[in-house]
């Protein structure tokens, strides 16, 4: 049984696992020096173009204050003492042996699609230093692209049960 979806579901993923995301790091492209991110980070200013591009990626899907959020989401529902670590995400590898694989990929590639989104808001909305995307909003994000994926696979999929009852949604 495969993982269903629209095709705009898992563009996050492929260019996050291989290329990165074109703005967000990926290609090599980075933030023109002195350029920050609208929540006030800034890569370092002596660091390559490369390794620029590299801490965007990394501070987009990782540590940017949208993808913060969604980050304390996953980590309060998976089980006491299991860390999220960036592959669990990135790489959509399940962060324990009792998370079901299929229900992980869902839940990975929609916290990837919720932290661009969110990270485009924030530049479309805040775009200067020093704002913060509203936690509901973040949380907003995952929650709409985490049903998108329940409302694709049927009613006879593992991924069925992601309705409002669902723990991470």
């Amino acid at each position: 049984m495969g993982l269903k979806g629209r095709h705009d579901s898992f563009k996050e993923f492929y260019p996050v696992s291989f290329l990165g995301v074109v703005g967000a790091g990926g290609h090599g492209w980075a933030l023109p020096r002195g350029l920050a991110c609208p929540c006030g980070w800034q890569p370092a200013a002596a660091a390559t173009s490369t390794v620029r591009s590299l801490q965007l990626r990394e501070h987009v899907f990782w540590s940017c204050t949208g993808a913060q959020v969604i980050r304390r989401t996953l980590e309060h529902n998976l089980p006491e003492g299991v860390p999220l670590l960036p592959q669990h995400v990135w790489l959509l590898e399940p962060p324990s042996a009792s998370s079901q694989a299929e229900v992980w990929i869902a839940v990975g590639l929609a916290s990837l699609a919720a932290m661009l989104k969110a990270r485009n808001l924030y530049f479309r909305e805040f775009p200067s230093a020093g704002h913060t995307l509203g936690k509901s909003r973040a949380l907003e994000l995952l929650s709409g692209a985490l049903q998108d994926f329940a409302t694709c696979q049927g009613c006879r999929s593992c991924l069925s049960d992601l309705g409002p009852a669902h723990p991470i949604v």
